[in-house]
């Protein structure tokens, strides 16, 4: 039941990882001598030639020989990427990343190659495959954290933060994610996001680039410097690239003597103290910053800590200061004789004594900031040639508002992004807890469907699980189907049409739709209506009698209603659900051929002896694939 190729190329490439090549060679050529035209014997010879004899030549032309006798070959085609990754033939690895796109359209790896190929030529040409490989596979935080780096690169800021917390959800603790998402909160001024995700990472990884996350979180605990840092980051918001501490307290300095100038047309000292105070500000916070570095005691600041000669000049200071307290009267007292009784045409002249500068430098500085407003406005472009282009953007903004709104409890702007008919649906479904919870904690795959007047997206929870899908009309939202939000007989129905018009724009076979059913016909059974007659449809006809009997029979039917995680194998000319309950009952298993259910297997369901043999065969072959 279960492809033989799978077992014979994961037996061999556990036999060359564990160095046992020549065993290995033997193996694969005997695969070739037995079945010449097979494919799985050039395939087995390509991987021992890869990974054991790191020639990849040779193992290109295994890959060449395996896709010639079978095109689609999935694995050989992300073996041919995985010769050429990282080499200086990138034609090479981009057709097999085409080849890979073309024939597994439904694998995420492909899409991600591609982007990772286009991304260090045009990150918004690369974009669209990170967004697709996120899609595809929505429980990779690799994936998903990716996409949302770039979106941040991009300027998409609320998808990216929308993305990351998905990311994150998956794997709490993935370096690259955790330190992404530290960079971008202590950017964006939310300082206590930023020390606490800059910790996260070093614990994650102890090394310089999480050393140097904390070092430059880790001050903003105080508020003086955090209040510095903040007004900074006003400054040089428009500027590109990453904003450091450095940068923030120079947009701090410059930006505040920019305003200072209106000061020294009041007068020059009060121009030149409010310019000194900033400066003092900028030199007080830089202090108390380097402090609180050396506490931490992180990477090459440890050493730095030798507290008893900076406390020997500080003991000594004090003769110096009552010198110099005893030397001002005079002086102060003479220039106040002198300065009292000067001509009143001096006094007037007085302010005609600006110095230049202090309107050359603040010149200077507005024309750097305004040749940085002008720099390659990369978010911008890539508004107008990808986001706003890519299906379903406005959607699952709109999506993300009313999640948010949900979640946050804010009022919804239901005018702009929820349709007026839809509101009064929408209220009465918020007011559930259970459904309430489920939108709040609610992700968008960005799997888009297009109708011509209606448009929908697929939503999940956290672990990449199917919820419901969102309808929306003119970008506001339009309806919601799925279990629990229409079970109406007209929404039953929607929903089935929506998910086999996913499945065939998509092209996507990961047992997203043979879940749905088999919950719509498990809703349906556990509901006192006795009209299963939606249910039935996505029934195999030659088993809806027989699935019929079934469920009349109480016990059976009470387990098979009960049995609601479920774990999905493909086996090409079949797919099977192992469906168990939560209190460890014995499993059920359920056939299911072109997306509808064919035949159902349980412990005990049947008396006949091939049933029950066929139930152990197939279990067997599940419990083995699945620990692949």
């Amino acid at each position: 039941m279960i492809s033989t190729r799978v077992m014979k190329f994961e037996a061999l490439m556990k036999l060359v990882d564990n160095g046992e090549l020549e065993e290995a060679r033997e193996v694969a050529q005997s695969y070739v001598e037995a079945q010449p035209r097979n494919f799985v014997g050039y395939l087995c010879l390509a991987y021992v030639a890869f990974a054991g004899d790191k020639d990849k030549v040779a193992a290109e032309a295994y890959v060449e020989e395996t896709l010639r006798h079978d095109p689609r070959c999935e694995e050989a085609m992300r073996l041919g990427v995985m010769i050429w990754t990282g080499s200086d033939n990138a034609a090479k690895e981009k057709y097999y990343i085409e080849k890979g796109m073309r024939y597994a359209s439904r694998e995420a790896f492909y899409p991600y190659r591609m982007g990772i190929l286009l991304e260090a030529q045009n990150l918004t040409e690369a974009a669209p495959y990170f967004e697709k490989a996120a899609g595809l596979d929505a429980r990779n935080a690799d994936y998903v954290g990716k996409y949302s780096n770039v979106m941040y690169q991009l300027g998409k800021k609320k998808v990216a933060r929308d993305y990351m917390q998905r990311a994150l959800g998956l794997d709490a603790n993935h370096t690259e994610n955790v330190r992404n998402f530290a960079q971008w909160s202590f950017e964006d001024g939310h300082f206590k996001m930023a020390r606490d995700l800059s910790e996260r990472a070093l614990k994650t990884k102890h090394d310089a680039e999480s050393a140097r996350l904390v070092r430059q979180a880790a001050p903003t605990s105080n508020w003086l410097v955090a209040m510095v840092l903040r007004i900074g980051l006003l400054f040089i918001t428009p500027f590109k690239g990453r904003k450091t501490s450095a940068k923030m307290m120079l947009g701090f300095v410059l930006g505040l003597w920019i305003l200072c100038i209106p000061l020294f047309f009041i007068s020059n000292l009060v121009g030149i103290i409010g310019v000194t105070v900033v400066l003092a500000l900028v030199v007080v916070a830089g202090l108390i910053s380097n402090g609180i570095r050396a506490k931490r005691q992180l990477g090459v600041e440890a050493p730095k800590a030798p507290v008893k000669q900076v406390a020997k000049p500080v003991i000594q200071a004090p003769p110096a200061k009552k010198i110099a307290e005893t030397k001002p009267p005079k002086p102060i007292t003479r220039e106040q004789n002198r300065e009292v009784n000067p001509p009143l045409a001096k006094k007037a002249t007085q302010p005609t004594k600006i110095n230049p500068k202090i309107f050359i430098v603040p010149a200077i500085i507005l024309a750097v900031i305004g040749f940085g407003l002008m720099e390659d406005n990369s978010a911008d472009d890539y508004d107008s040639y990808s986001y706003n282009d890519m299906s379903g953007a406005e959607e699952a903004d709109h999506f993300f508002t009313i999640r948010n709104s949900l979640e946050n409890e804010e009022d919804i702007a239901q005018d702009d992004i929820i349709d007026e008919s839809f509101y009064p649906v929408f209220e009465k479904l918020m007011s559930q807890p259970k459904l309430k919870e489920q939108l709040s904690s609610a992700y968008t795959t960005g799997e888009y469907l297009d109708d011509g007047e209606l448009q929908y997206l697929k939503i999940e929870d956290y672990s990449g699980d199917l919820l419901f899908l969102t309808e929306f009309k003119d970008y506001k939202l339009h309806g919601i189907y799925g279990t629990g939000w229409d079970d109406t007989e007209a929404g039953k129905a929607r929903y089935n049409e929506l998910l086999q018009a996913f499945d065939e724009e998509l092209g996507i076979s990961d047992g997203v739709l043979e879940e749905a059913h088999m919950k719509l016909i498990q809703a349906s059974f556990a509901s006192n209506d006795n009209n299963h007659a939606v249910a039935l449809t996505m029934v195999g006809e030659d088993f809806q009698d027989t699935f019929t009997d079934m469920m009349n029979d109480d016990a059976v039917k009470n387990q098979f209603v009960a049995s609601t995680n479920f774990v999905f194998i493909d086996d090409s000319d079949y797919q099977y659900l192992k469906m168990t309950d939560n209190n460890d009952g014995e499993p059920l298993i359920a056939q299911f051929e072109d997306k509808n259910l064919v035949y159902m297997y349980g412990a005990d369901w049947s008396e006949d002896d091939e049933d029950q043999a066929r139930y152990e065969e197939i279990l067997s072959d599940l419990d083995w694939e699945d620990s692949l």
